[in-house]
């Protein structure tokens, strides 16, 4: 979602979109069936609110035990009032299609129940969001605090949310930045890419390999990041 030129238009996303397609592929053996890409520069393809809702239920609709299946957003992110008190912050965390001045954002609460809630036990889920305010925007119950330069990784529980049922999926996020940080893009030339770029896709394409382990995948990230700042 890159969304038209004077409307905050980003620079990257498309280019992102290409790069993860190209590693699901490469990497790991993905058929086109199994991929649904939206875009906004392709007519029938444009990250509406309503089409972006109906992928993330193809996504997530008829998974069962042993399934893994993998999301990537790049795009804008925001962060809007909590409408219904489960937010300790008061703010929602949310996803922007590109007609949100008349459909609305994407809050983190329809995520949680379109992409985690409704998973079933012995499933899995990889989320990956280049996004600004991402840091909770699936609202999971745990999170990961890195300490000491990569030294310290500890797993802490996240507040409480008691309007919704726990999750029986493992889902596992990837987020550009914290609730309250924004993402950053890059241009050509930046961190050894040819074309505009999510700095958080760049760094997932150049650390991601078929054994990685998640918290080296993480960390390996965050050096890449910092290395390149």
């Amino acid at each position: 979602l890159s969304l038209p030129p004077n409307q905050g238009r980003l620079s990257g996303c498309i280019n992102d979109s290409d790069t993860i397609i190209g590693l699901l592929r490469s990497v790991f053996r993905f058929e086109d069936s199994q991929i649904r890409r939206l875009r906004d520069d392709t007519p029938g393809l444009m990250p509406t609110r309503k089409n972006m809702m109906e992928a993330f239920r193809w996504l997530t609709g008829g998974a069962s035990v042993g399934d893994e299946m993998f999301l990537h957003y790049s795009g804008h992110g925001g962060r809007q009032k909590d409408a219904n008190g489960d937010e300790a912050t008061g703010m929602d965390d949310t996803l922007i299609p590109c007609d949100f001045q008349t459909a609305g954002q994407i809050v983190d609460d329809d995520l949680y129940a379109t992409l985690v809630q409704s998973l079933p036990r012995g499933c899995k889920l990889w989320v990956i969001l280049d996004c600004c305010h991402s840091g909770t925007a699936l609202d999971l119950p745990y999170k990961i605090n890195v300490a000491d330069g990569g030294k310290s990784v500890t797993c802490v529980k996240a507040a409480a949310r008691h309007t919704v049922a726990p999750a029986t999926a493992d889902v596992i996020m990837i987020s550009g930045c914290e609730d309250t940080q924004t993402s950053a893009d890059i241009q050509g030339g930046a961190m050894g890419v040819a074309r505009a770029a999510g700095a958080m896709t760049t760094a997932f394409k150049r650390c991601l390999t078929p054994t990685v382990s998640c918290i080296d995948l993480l960390l390996n990230m965050r050096k890449f990041l910092k290395q390149h700042r």
